[in-house]
């Protein structure tokens, strides 16, 4: 062990530039891959933490507002009744995917506190379904009236216990006088959960018990050990088939209209989804954003550049370890002819080799520390610190001992296997196979570098392509905010807050809607045009949205000042939804089309233009746009319009502002947050192998002294000289473009598929890759081949 830990000291200090090179890039290369393994980690275990998640299925029907997708919710008539008549269920139940926050009071020394929370329904079933588990109360007191539920979390941040009294605000954001009561504290649902938002609960009771049409809840059920899913979701059928039979038997003499066989016969198949499975299921849709969704595509990609790295980086370590052969080859065999075993020089190679992991993996856990309180900490969902990781590090270090064994095995044994009295005939660096080794592990390097970058470039390319494409509006200076106030938000009160804001001469428009305009989806109404069911996303709006926004007219005139208070309802619909056949004055339910504007994007761009509708309510719209005129100064528009919500209505809550540009670049924060990792760890990825680039053109320039000095003896000069160690280089960067080109393409083909618009596939992106590698490599290998190309023969000659 002591002569292993001397020739491990020896060669850190010989070659001491190779040695940093090598302890850097893999320190680099294992920060890189545990940070994107911590995020991976928090995306492959979604839900998985909910004990026994595998068992517990999400009730997701074919959506009665998307066809082409299943829902997250369903009718409770369906729902209880399934529940009720499947053996396989071991426990069922319903949350309501509602979850604004609202405000609550808590009693404190005779004062009240006001917090905001948000507040979900459930029924008891569902609290035994995802195994809720009480750390104070009986979460089955839930059924008593005025009763609610905490997690341990929200508890501690309201500072109650069970027993204690809650006092919810009104519909105005008053406190009512009635006292809930805190029954039951419970344990919080893991961060990377679907069920993560669910802070506050209380008991759904009866509500829509009976209502076969009204699709506001969702199910979830916990099946025994060994049933058939697919068995439980037919019997799901079977029963809405049924319920909707005599729900449209029961309503057709209300309406008064015939109903027809297919609409008594709604067949609908359903999918009963895994918990474990559901936040990578693109199968389902969820138009409220109520449960996490995540990308499997975007998450491979992370772990395929994690690997892509830490493979890079060993293969800078297996170079620099083979390129030790030819300088050690004579003193180990000099060692063995003076009776040193074989077996304790082999386990000095491998010393070594395991010295140089560890060195590098401690130096990585260091730098992982010092990211935690970074900016870059917040591009990861979840926390860097070590304790909170250790599986990671478990992978990280397994990698690390395995890549050390292989790396140190293989030249143990064959600068061992010589016989000594023949050590000094040949080397391995000098042979055919050698070279041809070390040249077909830099092959690799160069074909993941160059893959790496077009795939980095596309992601900044398609991030640039979001955010300059035309939505078809004007969302440029406009500030937006939502407001709980009544005062402000009805009708008859509208007018007056938009003149008060206008008073200010930096405002040029003041328009309000029902929540944002562009979000994944919002209010879907499904109606029947030319024989044809169409799913229509409609917007409720004030009459003057269209121009605030700078939406044109195409066809019509558009809505007028007195549609806002006008009980007819009135359209403006978009151009898709024109071409299906609805066109000026015809009808829609209880109101009239009036125009016919641009297919404007309300979503974001992965998803295609679909039917839509601006419709104007008498209902109170909660969203304001304010658009500034151009030079203004946002920031005093923005304390005018706090002055101005404070003196109209002094018990609103604060309001937050914000430019309309960030709600909508908020749509892609996910992507771009992947988009931000891969190109940093695309940078480092072509740093490390530059870096072995680097390590193995000095060794080569140290074992080609001989040749240089014999070559400039003849005449070559400097220049000759640097293209002789260039050219090789040159072939094989061009090489591995062709090679790399194809995975690139093919890979950011893929990607760039999860977006319905989607940047163009320019061909100069492989080309600017192809230069970026091909130039930085000449340069590395110029830099250190320069001294031994301008060398003096004479000092060469005299050396050897």
């Amino acid at each position: 062990m002591k002569i292993a830990l001397h020739n491990f000291l020896t060669t850190l200090r010989r070659y001491k530039v190779s040695s940093l090179l090598n302890i850097v890039g893999l320190t680099l290369a294992f920060t890189a891959f545990y940070v994107i393994l911590v995020q991976v980690r928090w995306e492959m275990t979604f839900n998985r933490a909910i004990p026994e998640a595998e068992r517990i299925y999400l009730v997701a029907p074919r959506s009665p507002f998307n066809e082409t997708a299943y829902s997250i919710c369903s009718t409770r008539p369906d729902g209880e009744q399934l529940i009720a008549c499947s053996p396989e269920i071991e426990a069922g139940g319903c949350i309501r995917p509602w979850r604004g926050e609202q405000p609550v009071w808590v009693k404190r020394h005779g004062e009240f506190l006001c917090f905001r929370m948000s507040l979900n329904s459930v029924s008891t079933g569902f609290l035994a379904t995802v195994g809720m588990r009480a750390v104070e109360g009986d979460l089955q007191a839930l059924t008593q009236p005025n009763s609610v539920a905490l997690s341990r979390s929200q508890a501690e941040r309201l500072g109650v216990h069970t027993g204690d009294l809650l006092w919810f605000g009104d519909r105005e954001g008053k406190r009512v006088d009635t006292q809930h009561e805190v029954v039951a504290i419970y344990e919080d649902f893991p961060a990377n959960s679907s069920l993560a938002h669910i802070v506050a609960v209380f008991d759904v009771g009866d509500r829509d018990i009976n209502q076969a049409s009204h699709w506001n809840d969702c199910y979830f059920v916990r099946l025994r050990a060994g049933a058939d899913p697919d068995a439980v979701a037919r019997r799901w059928e079977v029963i809405h088939t049924e319920n909707n039979r005599a729900y449209m038997e029961r309503m057709a003499p209300v309406w008064g209209e015939e109903v027809t066989e297919e609409e008594l016969n709604d067949r609908r198949d359903c999918l009963l989804v895994p918990l474990d499975e559901l936040y990578f299921d693109r199968r389902v849709f969820d138009g409220m954003g109520t449960f996490p969704s995540g990308s499997a595509t975007l998450t491979y990609s992370l772990l395929s550049v994690a690997v892509l790295v830490i493979v890079i980086a060993l293969i800078n370590f297996v170079n620099f370890f083979f390129a030790l052969v030819p300088v050690r080859l004579r003193p180990v065999n000099i060692l063995k002819v003076f009776g040193a075993p074989t077996r304790s020089l082999r386990f000095s190679f491998l010393f070594e080799a395991f010295g140089f992991m560890l060195l590098a993996q401690l130096c990585a856990w260091y730098v992982a520390i010092a990211l935690k309180g970074t900016e870059f900490a917040s591009y990861v969902s979840s926390s860097l610190a070590l304790g909170d990781n250790l599986p990671v590090l478990a992978i990280s270090l397994g990698i690390s001992l395995v890549a050390a064994l292989v790396a140190g095995s293989f030249p143990a044994w064959y600068i061992t296997s010589f016989n000594p009295a023949m050590a000094a005939k040949g080397s391995f660096v000098g042979s055919t196979a050698g070279r041809r080794f070390r040249t077909a592990l830099l092959g690799v390097q160069f074909t993941i570098s160059i893959a790496l970058i077009v795939f980095s470039a596309f992601t900044l390319l398609q991030q640039r392509y979001v955010r300059r494409f035309d939505l078809g509006f004007d969302h440029e200076r406009v500030l937006t905010f939502e407001t709980n106030s009544r005062r402000l938000v009805r009708t008859e009160r509208f007018e007056e807050f938009a003149s008060a804001l206008m008073q200010d001469p930096q405002v040029v428009g003041v328009t309000a809607g029902q929540g944002p305009l562009v979000v994944g989806n919002y209010s879907i109404w499904g109606r029947e045009i030319d024989g044809e069911e169409v799913m229509i996303h409609v917007r409720p709006v004030r009459s003057n949205f269209l121009d605030v926004l700078g939406i044109p007219i195409l066809a019509g005139e558009g809505f007028r000042p007195e549609h806002n208070r006008d009980t007819t309802w009135h359209y403006v619909v978009n151009d898709l939804l024109a071409r299906k056949g609805v066109g000026i004055g015809d009808r829609l339910d209880d109101g009239v089309v009036v125009g016919i504007c641009p297919d404007i994007h309300f979503r974001p761009l992965q998803y295609p233009v679909v039917p839509f509708a601006f419709v104007t309510l008498s209902d109170d719209m909660d969203t304001f746009y304010v658009r500034l005129a151009a030079g203004a100064n946002p920031d005093a528009v923005c304390d005018h319009i706090r002055r101005t919500v404070e003196r109209l209505d002094s018990d609103c809550d604060p309001i937050e502002i914000r430019f309309m540009d960030e709600g909508i670049d908020a749509q892609y924060a996910r992507e771009r947050r992947i988009a931000t990792i891969v190109g940093l760890f695309t940078v480092l990825a072509v740093v490390i192998a530059l870096m072995g680039v680097f390590g193995i053109v000095l060794f080569e320039t140290q074992h080609r002294h001989r040749e240089v000095a014999i070559r400039k003896v003849m005449g070559a000069t400097t220049a000759e000289v640097l293209r002789l160690f260039n050219r090789r280089y040159v072939v094989l960067v061009t090489v591995c473009f062709i090679l790399a080109a194809p995975v690139g393409y093919w890979t950011v083909d893929r990607w760039l598929g999860s977006f319905a618009y989607r940047t163009p596939m320019h061909w100069w992106v492989f080309v600017a890759a192809f230069a970026v590698v091909l130039t930085v490599t000449i340069a590395t290998v110029t830099f250190c081949s320069w001294r031994a190309a301008g060398e003096n023969p004479a000092d060469c000659v005299k050396s050897e």
